[in-house]
């Protein structure tokens, strides 16, 4: 469950995310994820956080 200031993992894997600063859907947003640590591959399930590239907010996953 999310708070409204973060995004739902199962929507971030699904590809369908709106940033919930500028309220614009983010294309591809695995692309835009972000970890805090190390790990080889970005995925939907160990992203820690997307990055807007239209308001350049970060918002954590949920």
């Amino acid at each position: 469950m999310t708070d409204g200031h973060s995004i739902d993992r199962d929507r971030l894997r699904a590809g369908v995310v709106e940033c919930p600063l500028c309220e614009r859907q983010i294309p591809e947003p695995v692309t835009h994820a972000v970890v805090y640590g190390a790990v080889d591959t970005v995925t939907a399930a160990n992203a820690d956080a997307v990055e807007c590239p239209v308001c350049d907010g970060v918002t954590f996953v949920g």
